[in-house]
């Protein structure tokens, strides 16, 4: 291991002190141990001698001492890590991803979100050290994600921040909790970053964060009273739904003021760049706490992961968008994972055949996936020709489970 991964160092400078074995008669002749991360010097028994053949003296702080700990041991089992919010990882890799560099960023998760020193350490390590399995955080965290493609056009991160919370004019937050509670409500926007949109009253967004945590799209969406999609009429009497995209919303709020496209928006729209709506699974954040064993469900629909939550809390819920979306780069993030598809109804089955059908050749590519007969086993006729999806079931059966959530 490079000597520049440990804390404690003997810097290139060295700091001089009376070495405990040879006395009095040979002065300043340790060279002490510091901690490289506070600049403090190390107890005064840490440190080698400069007279190697005559004293010979060298305590390093990562050897084990008669109780068989290490000093680093010591002040390890003394400092623990403690629970650290998800977000200081989602924090810590936008600006990594912004080309701040490792120490900067410990330093502004000690300033900004109140981590201690081991806290944002371990944050910092597993981004930056993920090579090394020693640098790895300890606790739940255990998602190592591949190196980033080329860089690509994303939403600028203050567009997503402006969306979160607002929950009082939010209709989807307004049902959620309804249906679950506050806490439950709660825990399910913060753990999935439904943000709150003004292009319709009432609307919610979907972002789409990848493994990376670049923001890649925002869908933007306003639901009735059922949790389904609004839906209008336009002139010629073609229905359409209120769904749009963030970049497609913050587009048209320019052109009414009669504003320029920031350069985000104008790269973002450029058809030369590699930009789609949805290229990532929604979710996909969650994976920075889970544990390596949780198998993840996929459905279709990000509002139908949202709401499968509480009600099967031993998945990690995501969506890949749209029925013809799964696929194995979007999966790619999920390998050596088990993987549980829950495709919607429909009244002749195809949308189950497709995914079982796309199941079979990503097992042939080393997915570890399986296919849920769930809806096929319990739904009705009508749900079928209705083409429901696993949400609709599960509202539909809202008495049978109403009462754990007010437990």
């Amino acid at each position: 291991m490079p000597t520049n991964t440990f804390r404690y160092q003997l810097p290139k400078k060295a700091i001089k002190s009376d070495c405990p074995s040879c006395g009095p008669k040979h002065r300043k002749t340790l060279s002490r141990y510091i901690d490289t991360q506070t600049g403090e010097l190390l107890p005064d028994m840490y440190g080698r001698c400069d007279r190697e053949s005559n004293c010979g003296y060298h305590l390093n702080p990562y050897h084990k001492g008669a109780s068989g700990l290490s000093y680093y041991e010591q002040m390890k089992a003394q400092t623990s890590v403690g629970p650290i919010p998800k977000n200081w990882f989602t924090i810590a890799a936008r600006q990594k991803h912004a080309g701040l560099l490792k120490q900067n960023i410990i330093t502004q998760l000690m300033q900004r979100e109140g981590a201690s020193l081991e806290q944002a350490e371990h944050v910092a390590n597993f981004l930056f050290d993920k090579s090394s399995p020693s640098n790895r955080p300890v606790g739940p965290v255990h998602f190592i994600p591949t190196q980033p493609a080329s860089p690509l056009c994303t939403i600028p991160e203050e567009v997503f921040t402006q969306s979160l919370g607002h929950y009082e004019r939010n209709q989807f937050a307004r049902l959620l909790r309804r249906r679950f509670g506050d806490t439950v409500a709660n825990d399910l926007l913060n753990r999935f970053n439904i943000g709150t949109s003004g292009r319709w009253p009432g609307a919610c967004v979907f972002w789409f964060i990848d493994e990376w945590q670049r923001i890649r799209g925002g869908q933007i969406k306003l639901f009735d009273d059922t949790f389904h999609t609004v839906n209008y009429v336009i002139k010629a009497g073609e229905k359409r739904s209120r769904t749009t995209w963030v970049h497609s919303s913050y587009a048209r709020r320019c052109d009414e003021l009669n504003q320029p496209y920031p350069a985000w928006l104008m790269a973002y729209l450029d058809e030369r760049n590699e930009v789609q709506k949805s290229p990532c699974l929604f979710g996909l954040p969650q994976l920075l706490t889970a544990d390596t064993d949780q198998p993840i469900a996929i459905v279709e629909a990000p509002k139908t992961a949202v709401i499968s939550t509480p009600y099967f809390p031993g998945f990690i819920w995501m969506a890949v968008g749209a029925l013809s979306y799964l696929n194995a780069e979007r999966l790619a993030p999920l390998r050596g994972r088990r993987i549980e598809l829950f495709p919607d109804l429909s009244k002749d089955g195809s949308a189950f055949d497709r995914w079982n059908r796309v199941a079979g050749e990503l097992l042939a590519q080393g997915f570890q996936i399986t296919v849920s007969t769930y809806l096929e086993d319990n739904a009705t006729d009508d749900e079928r020709a209705a083409g429901a999806d696993l949400a609709d079931f599960l509202l539909e059966q809202w008495h049978d489970y109403s009462s754990q959530w007010d437990e």
